[in-house]
């Protein structure tokens, strides 16, 4: 309840900013922002080679400290490796983001480590039973990047003070994730880290590909509206993004973590097939799910534009084109945690196939030179193509009641 209340405090908080921002900041210095950090997040979440969800593993601390080890060697290698690939093919792929941020490649390089060091802090400190640090880490880091990209705008409202407030947010949270780490720290000896990457080969070989095309498949919406059209139109709709997506935000951790619970209680228990609660929590979730739904596509046109301020009418266009993936996801989303309670391999081909039905879509753009809009609404119906196959799956998952 404490990482639960944590979390949605910090994401009220950016939705409150996010006026205020839009007022401050113009759509091409958003758009910038965001196109580099979809990269940053497409690549961060599998930046500890999953090994920092090994860390919970271990009986021993001193074997958990290797781990913790491993996930923060992987997390430097990565970074550096994403931030190389950026110098590359960075000004091919986002020249108009390029030129409006200097040192765009350092950027990514930081972002990705400071994700990849806070997903192996979290895990340390869920080890050390430090619930409520985890959910104000959320509170701090979003209150760090609220305060810092709101002082660095008054300064200079450009991409960079965005991505410098980004950033102050995530260092603020590290301070507050220490105390969580010290007890692993303090430990000494235990098996050697070949030996442990030996044990926990299946993180960087499975779980890490996985993870990669789920954030890779989140981000590329966003990535592709920039490459294609520019970063004014990709800060419209990274500011739609971010307002569309606020209640899934708010709502799915806590649903998934419920909803996991139940599935995992039944499975120990060995009460047989749980198709009955997958389909009573689907129909529960739909009932919020659709209303909101029908008040995005019908609100969001004149609401964003003016909660958001001259120059994001574009916003709200955006926003009705994602609004049935938003909805949908909100309902798939934690239904999707059957995939790890009963660790399904087929978690990696349903990723796979989101980045098979948005370069479909991408495929169908691109041949019809369809506008920014038309874009938009073809890429997130993919999405809603790749939560269809993946609420089905789940489905036949529930109801064999195993591993598929």
């Amino acid at each position: 309840m404490a990482i639960t209340s944590g979390t949605l405090l910090g994401q009220l908080i950016v939705a409150l900013a996010t006026p205020v921002l839009s007022r401050m900041y113009p759509p091409e210095a958003f758009g910038a922002f965001s196109a580099i950090l979809a990269i940053a997040s497409a690549i961060g979440p599998a930046a500890a080679l999953k090994f920092d969800s090994a860390i919970l593993l271990p009986e021993a601390e001193n074997d958990a400290r290797g781990v913790l080890g491993l996930s923060l060697v992987s997390t430097l290698s990565v970074s550096a490796l994403a931030g190389l690939a950026a110098l590359f093919f960075g000004p091919m792929m986002l020249s108009d983001a390029w030129v409006q941020i200097p040192l765009a490649p350092l950027w990514i390089f930081g972002l990705v480590l400071t994700t990849g060091l806070f997903t192996s802090l979290v895990q340390a400190a869920l080890r050390a039973k430090s619930y409520g640090l985890v959910g104000w880490r959320s509170t701090i880091q979003s209150v760090g990047i609220t305060i810092g990209q709101l002082g660095l705008g008054l300064l200079n409202p450009s991409a960079t003070g965005l991505l410098g407030g980004a950033l102050f947010g995530r260092l603020l949270g590290f301070g507050a994730l220490y105390r969580g780490l010290r007890p692993l720290l303090a430990e000494r000896g235990g098996a050697s880290q070949r030996a442990l990457f030996r044990r926990y080969w299946r993180s960087p070989v499975i779980l890490a590909p996985s993870a990669l095309l789920n954030a890779l498949g989140s981000q590329l919406p966003l990535v592709m509206v920039a490459a294609w059209f520019g970063t004014a139109e990709a800060g419209q709709l990274g500011m739609a993004q971010r307002l569309v997506f606020l209640p899934a935000a708010l709502l799915g951790a806590a649903l998934a973590q419920v909803f996991g619970a139940e599935i995992a209680d039944r499975l120990r228990n060995r009460a047989g097939s749980s198709r009955g609660l997958y389909l009573k929590a689907t129909l529960r979730i739909g009932m919020v799910a659709a209303p909101m739904c029908l008040a995005i596509l019908f609100a969001s046109p004149w609401l964003l534009p003016w909660l958001l301020g001259p120059g994001w009418q574009q916003s709200g266009l955006l926003a009705q084109a994602m609004a049935v993936s938003a909805s949908v996801g909100l309902i798939v989303s934690p239904l999707s945690a059957v995939y790890a309670v009963h660790q399904s391999v087929a978690s990696l081909a349903i990723d796979g196939s989101r980045i098979a039905f948005i370069v479909v879509a991408a495929a169908i753009v691109a041949a019809t030179g369809a506008g920014v809009v038309e874009a938009v609404w073809a890429l997130y119906a993919a999405q809603v193509l790749n939560y269809i196959v993946t609420w089905v799956y789940g489905l036949r998952i529930v109801s064999r009641g195993g591993t598929v």
